[in-house]
């Protein structure tokens, strides 16, 4: 059988792994951990019910008007808690326009930096950013490009000039929309390639969720056909250093890996 949490650890959990809670014993009311299957279909009214419940039995105050932020908490901000992953970890994905699915996959879906298996050097280079401007900057993922871009980083990173084509790039594909932090493009010797990039810092974290999107981005939404498309992911770690990785092109979550990872300080 499936376990559930007790009710006093389950109170002492934020609001949206409380939903997250609900929302998992809906969907698995009729499995075990041995019968679990590797998907399982939902909407946003499966999401709206689970949390009705939830109001309903006192385990959170109100119903969240907004249920892609629920699952945007666990594609850039934590891991879904414990009781949801205990046959192994699971993603939230999106399925269509309010349809998801919450699938099995081979590892949990925030990138662990630390726990990459590769531990690459720190590469110092110089902060091309004014110190006004560096003042005025953020801790986003806006502030982690502006500096990624001032300095070239990309380009470095690629081999060859890349330059940006669009930034907050929303868009929809074969599941539903995505919106890519930026696009750039450039000229891999002969091979004209498309660079989408999806970019954190601060509390968000990259996921293979954000991978997936990238890809599937690069194969549907080329703008012109024949583009190489090379995905990456920036984050700005508590350091203040800034990981660049690149993604493998499959779309297949679980296919997807890193295939490249420099580590940069601004100095």
């Amino acid at each position: 059988m499936l376990s559930y949490t007790p009710n006093e650890d389950l109170m002492s959990l934020p609001k949206y792994d409380r939903i997250a809670i609900y929302l998992f014993r809906d969907l698995t009311k009729d499995f075990t951990a041995e019968t679990l299957p590797a998907s399982i279909p939902f909407d946003q009214e499966t999401v709206r019910r689970a949390m009705r419940r939830a109001v309903a039995d006192g385990v959170i105050n109100k119903e969240v008007a907004n249920v892609p932020d629920i699952k945007y908490t666990y594609d850039a901000r934590r891991e879904l808690p414990a009781e949801v992953e205990q046959a192994g970890p699971m993603t939230w994905l999106q399925a269509g326009k309010g349809k998801y699915n919450l699938r099995r996959t081979r590892r949990k879906n925030i990138i662990d930096f630390e726990n990459l298996g590769v531990d690459p050097t720190i590469e110092l280079v110089v902060d091309q950013t004014p110190k006004f401007i560096s003042a005025l900057l953020g801790q986003d993922e806006q502030a982690v490009f502006t500096r990624v871009r001032n300095a070239g980083l990309i380009s470095t990173f690629l081999g060859f000039q890349a330059m940006a084509i669009q930034g907050h790039h929303r868009t929809s594909v074969t599941y539903g929309q995505i919106e890519i932090d930026e696009v750039q493009a450039g000229i891999d010797g002969t091979q004209e390639t498309l660079v989408p990039i999806s970019g954190k810092g601060g509390q968000d974290k990259l996921s293979w969720s954000q991978a997936l999107n990238l890809n599937t981005y690069g194969v549907q939404k080329a703008p012109v056909p024949g583009l190489a498309v090379r995905s990456l992911g920036l984050w700005r770690d508590n350091l203040n250093t800034v990981w660049i990785v690149e993604f493998s092109p499959a779309t297949d979550i679980d296919q997807i890996e890193i295939v490249n990872v420099r580590r940069f300080t601004f100095r």
